[in-house]
Formats: structure tokens, sequence, C-alpha cells
């Protein structure tokens, strides 16, 4: 979802840093880097062990669920070719997951504020399955509720720990890289594309 969708990334790390505020840390561009694609929980372990941070964080949990939940939902604009790939395959009846690390709200919220709230036949988050990416829990997940095996899926990622779930789960990956955070092209990735406005059709055959 986030630097697939929409370039919404950097809203983890803006939501991060205002809970963060009072404590007087500050998670850095270069630690929000190494978290990205990895679960809620996962995040803030990373967080607390570089940071120091002391005690349970279910506080500081809560207060970032609600400030991502406003955060995402300004976030207006999918990336290029997103809205125009998802209108292809629908046309074309062929079914689409969403399989995000993140929490139901906060997908509710993006999609929500991008305008493709109901696109997807399935959508399957971190809180449906044991282990997050970069485990391939999430996808194989999708994969069943798509009822589609999971070696006739095509996923498409933004980060390493993504790239690493969906080949866990055996599928064809796609790397896109038009997000503002996107990671130089990843040797696993089967094909890297700029966009999705340079997705080829001709792989669904």
């Amino acid at each position: 979802m986030d630097g697939v969708l929409a370039d919404s990334e950097p809203v983890y790390h803006e939501a991060m840093n205002v809970v963060l505020a009072g404590l007087g840390k500050e998670v850095t561009p270069e630690l929000q880097r190494s978290m990205m694609g990895h679960g809620v929980e996962d995040s803030w372990a990373i967080i607390q062990r570089d940071l120091n941070l002391e005690g349970p964080l279910g506080g500081l949990i809560g207060r970032y669920d609600r400030e991502l939940c406003r955060l995402l939902a300004e976030v207006k604009s999918p990336l290029p070719g997103v809205r125009e790939l998802i209108d292809e395959l629908r046309a074309r009846g062929v079914p689409i997951g969403l399989a995000s690390s993140s929490w139901p709200g906060w997908i509710e919220a993006l999609l929500g504020g991008i305008g493709l709230s109901g696109c997807f036949d399935a959508v399957v988050s971190a809180t449906m399955v044991e282990r997050s990416k970069p485990a391939p829990d999430i996808y194989l997940l999708a994969a069943e509720r798509l009822g589609v095996p999971p070696g006739q899926c095509i996923a498409i990622e933004d980060t390493p720990t993504g790239m690493a779930s969906a080949k866990g789960a055996g599928m064809l990956t796609v790397q896109v890289r038009s997000a503002s955070t996107a990671f130089g092209p990843l040797a696993e990735a089967d094909i890297v594309l700029g966009s999705l406005l340079e997705f080829d059709l001709g792989l669904l055959g």
C-alpha cells in the first residue's frame, strides 16, 4: 500500500515524530527507512531499542494509531499509474488484493483519501496473520482470499521487506519506484518499474 498506491511513507515518519516530540525523541529519516515495510510492533520495537525508550509502548502506539488515521486520510493522490492499472485490471476481471503491514484503520483511511475504497477483492492487514512481513503470511492469505494459487499471483512492492514477503509466498515480484522514498533497484525483484504507468499487461497472460 504505502509507496505503491500512494506516496504515504513520509506520513508514518511524521506521525512517529508527533508522538515522540513530548519525550524529546526523534526518528531520523535513516531510522524510518530501516523500518519501511515492517509491521507496527516490529517498527516500535526498533524505535524502542534505537531511541532507548523505557517501559510498555501501548500508550505511544495508541497515540500513533490515532495520528496516523488522521494524516493518512489527508493523502489525496495515488501514485502515477495506480488508478489506470486498477481500472484496467477490473475491466479484465482480474482479481486484485491488497496485502499490507498496516492496520485496518490506516488502510481504510488511506484508501478513502485517495479514492480507492472498494477497489480490492481482498484486503489483508498485519492484524489478520500471525507473522507480518517479511514473513510470507500476508501474501499467502491474500492469495487464499482471492482464490488464486500464490504462484499465479503478481506482487507489486517497493521495499526489501515486502519483496522478501512476496518472494517467500512464491509470487512473481514487481518493484515500483515512483514514491519519494523509493529504494534503488532490488536484485531480488523479477521486474523493476519506474512507475505503474510502465506495467506490462502482457504479464497477465
